[in-house]
């Protein structure tokens, strides 16, 4: 429920915007605010949780802290400054990167006789269901009370957050054991500094870069999905359930790869091969000529995620020190939200270019990340820093 919130929220916010003032602009800059601020606590974010003996309480905290952003944003759209507004977004990234990386750094913990290809398959498989019910919802609320300024799609955002923090007490979350908590706590400092494992890894290294600067082209998919419904089928909700199918083609793909994981290819391979993929895809969302043929080609280029993000996950977990996962987890995720968070902003000054303008340049992004992945990370073979897991080929 907190992650389809999470998925909802971007859109909420645009749809709001547009149903107040009509500025894409303006929505734009509102989402980069949220992601802006989420990637730069998210590495502090981890740390943070590395040491924490209870990691429930702080979900709490951030779940019930989105909720507040997202029903003050509910109230504030078409009626308060744009300041105002931003930095509302701007509180909510403080709480964003604890539903996202920082949760999938308990998996572990949590399904440790798992094999890890399978748990973060399923994992991956949560974000693709929120995927599909946060877009789907909002775009349905905004449909149904299209009359009312901010048409209840951030209201609706809220209510989730509401029903996450309902639910958490019956997630199983394990407190530190005593194992865990035995031996030196590591400090801040020393957890920050072990960021250094993102350039010591040429596995880790190669699949942040690839996966970072690819999720610079999810912004323009995002921002650009609800303009799209405006032109092809005159609602922009229509638009914004895209969203939805694209998530609804990836929980298809995290089905499919968690009973038949890749294991030819190591995960960094699968990487690199799907985002190509998705360029292909943003290419061809790009000059769809109805929402029909759009909705194929989402179906098809989220079934391409799945597999990626579940790659790129496994290879985080095969190289992140035990001390330091949520750190690693945080931390890339955090990256990535930046990206998404600078892609807002590129579209923002781009958005009156149009849609298919967004969704090729998205195209190119994607291409031109696995170039200089590749070239930056290199090609030697990546040494193991965290426990390898068993189900794992290494990279290929």
């Amino acid at each position: 429920m907190a992650r389809a919130a999470n998925a909802g929220l971007p859109t909420a916010i645009i749809l709001g915007v547009l149903a107040a003032s009509g500025s894409a602009s303006e929505a734009s800059l509102i989402v980069a605010a949220v992601t802006a601020v989420a990637g730069i606590i998210g590495p502090l974010v981890g740390a943070l949780m590395d040491r924490a003996v209870h990691p429930r309480r702080g979900y709490a905290l951030a779940i019930l802290g989105l909720a507040a952003c997202a029903a003050a944003l509910a109230v504030g759209v078409g009626s308060w400054p744009l300041g105002v507004l931003m930095l509302i977004a701007g509180v909510a990234g403080l709480f964003h990167p604890m539903l996202t990386g920082a949760w999938s750094a308990q998996l572990r913990r949590v399904v440790p006789d798992v094999a890890p290809a399978r748990a973060y398959a399923v994992d991956v498989g949560t974000y693709n269901v929120g995927d599909i019910v946060g877009p789907a919802i909002v775009g349905i609320a905004y449909v149904y009370d299209a009359s009312t300024p901010g048409a209840a799609s951030l209201e609706v955002v809220a209510v989730l957050y509401v029903l996450a923090a309902l639910v958490l007490p019956l997630v199983p979350i394990p407190s530190r054991s005593a194992d865990e908590l035995a031996g030196p706590r590591p400090t801040l400092r020393s957890s920050v500094r072990d960021l250094g494992i993102f350039w010591r890894s040429v596995a880790l290294r190669r699949s942040t870069i690839i996966s970072t600067l690819a999720f610079i082209g999810i912004a323009g998919l995002v921002i650009g999905a609800p303009l799209m419904g405006q032109d092809l089928a005159g609602d922009a909700g229509i638009g914004a359930l895209l969203l939805a199918v694209v998530a609804g083609g990836a929980l298809i793909g995290s089905v499919v790869y968690a009973r038949s994981p890749i294991r030819r290819i190591g995960p960094g391979t699968v990487v690199v091969v799907t985002t190509v993929g998705l360029g292909v895809a943003f290419a061809a969302l790009a000059i769809v000529p109805s929402m029909a043929i759009a909705f194929v080609v989402a179906a098809i280029l989220g079934f391409l995620e799945a597999p990626q993000l579940t790659g790129v996950l496994q290879v985080r977990d095969r190289e992140a020190p035990q001390h330091v996962r949520s750190l690693v987890f945080v931390a890339a995720t955090s990256l990535k939200t930046g990206a998404f968070a600078l892609g807002s902003v590129i579209a923002a000054a781009l958005v009156e270019w149009g849609w298919r303008v967004l969704l090729a340049g998205g195209a190119v992004i994607e291409i031109l990340a696995v170039v200089l992945g590749l070239l930056i990370a290199g090609h030697r073979p990546a040494l193991y820093r965290g426990t390898p897991p068993d189900d794992v080929l290494s990279e290929g």
